[in-house]
């Protein structure tokens, strides 16, 4: 489900300098988030990275499928279940419920 707290200010701009946390995945080592937190923002730390992830949503695409991000390159959702298969990346975490 989407949060209000994507919709804030405030929260959104925490969020975006980590002030809730951050998760880093890095291939092979760790390679996936843990089951139950949700993340707001994916940015590719690598030359390039290839990443599987949830969209908690009601609608519109739900999942990304080893989609492949490029150094630099940020996206922005209400994210779980994020996996790694290649790459490095780290994985804001949005404000705990």
């Amino acid at each position: 489900m989407a949060t209000k707290d994507l919709y804030s200010t405030n929260n959104f701009q925490r969020m975006s300098f980590g002030d809730f946390g951050f998760r880093l995945l890095d291939h092979p080592g760790t390679a996936s988030t843990p089951s139950g937190e949700f993340f707001c923002m994916v940015e590719c730390i690598s030359t390039n990275a290839t990443i599987s992830l949830t969209n908690d949503c009601d609608s519109g695409d739900t999942s990304l499928t080893d989609y492949s991000l490029k150094e630099g390159q940020i996206i922005y959702g209400n994210f779980t279940n994020i996996s790694l298969t290649g790459g490095h990346v780290i994985c804001y975490l949005r404000k705990p419920s």
